[in-house]
């Protein structure tokens, strides 16, 4: 054990998972937090399963609610635990005309995807920097970069992630602090999201990447303290696009990945 914790949060599946992965492979303390009891009890048995001893803690937390971040941070305290890297994974999404879509389940979609990485980036960011030493990973993705109809909240959310998380890494550099703050923009994966999303059938959904090897490229990145993930060679497709690219052929690029996939 390295005496070191991670917190990861969507850690029940998919990305944030693997990301569990890799912390317990490399005897981490892990805390995984995720809504369902359940889900996270079996998350931890594959990871014991695989490494052994690992040292996990399980929060059942719903990052729907705005005082989650608050609770989860007053639980690790109250264990007397030092969160030295803190993984913001948790996220879900939402396909269909923003017109004809449910408004709570996007009000609940800003609060986790947006919202709560925030309360929780402050809460940690803090103590990391009275430290001077700790790290972050910021879970993004390819929407970070450009506008996606028939998911114009979820993309907003992760542009938003995009910008705060470059804004606060200057803010770092100019505090000459030794904290790092990385951003992983994965493509579509093969994770629940889609499933979640109602875009299981979508061309997005049959051309997407393994887990897995996002989640260790982003490890990998947060390790070496870099600025920014972009696993896949799809990944760097969509970023150098839209440097290229106006907004409205983008936003049409995008929109055809929702379509139905051909058969």
């Amino acid at each position: 054990m390295n005496d070191q914790t991670a917190l990861i949060t969507g850690a029940s599946s998919g990305i944030g998972f693997e990301l569990a992965r890799c912390f317990a492979r490399d005897d981490y303390r892990v805390v995984l937090v995720a809504r369902h009891a359940e889900d996270l009890q079996e998350a931890a048995r594959l990871i014991r399963q695989e490494f052994g001893g690992v040292d996990i803690l399980l929060l059942p937390y719903d990052l729907s609610r705005p005082e989650t971040a608050e609770q989860i941070y007053a639980e690790t305290d109250r264990r007397g635990l030092q969160v030295d890297v803190l993984v913001n994974d948790a996220g879900f999404g939402e396909t269909g005309y923003f017109a004809d879509t449910d408004i709570q389940t996007e009000l609940n979609m800003i609060q986790v995807n947006a919202a709560s990485l925030v309360h929780l980036t402050k809460l940690y960011l803090r103590d990391m920097v009275e430290r001077n030493a700790g790290r972050i990973l910021q879970v993004g993705s390819v929407a970070s970069f450009s506008p996606s109809p028939c998911q114009a909240v979820y993309a907003a959310t992760k542009a938003f992630v995009l910008s705060f998380t470059e804004a606060v890494q200057h803010e770092l550099k100019q505090q000459k602090s030794a904290v790092t703050m990385t951003i992983l923009c994965p493509p579509p994966t093969d994770t629940n999201f889609f499933k979640a999303a109602h875009a299981e059938n979508t061309r997005a959904a049959a051309h997407a990447a393994s887990a897995r090897e996002v989640a260790e490229e982003g490890y990998d990145a947060l390790m070496d303290g870099a600025a920014r993930s972009l696993p896949t060679l799809g990944a760097k497709v969509n970023f150098f696009s839209s440097l290229v690219l106006p907004d409205s052929m983008l936003a049409t690029l995008m929109n055809t990945q929702l379509h139905a996939a051909e058969k």
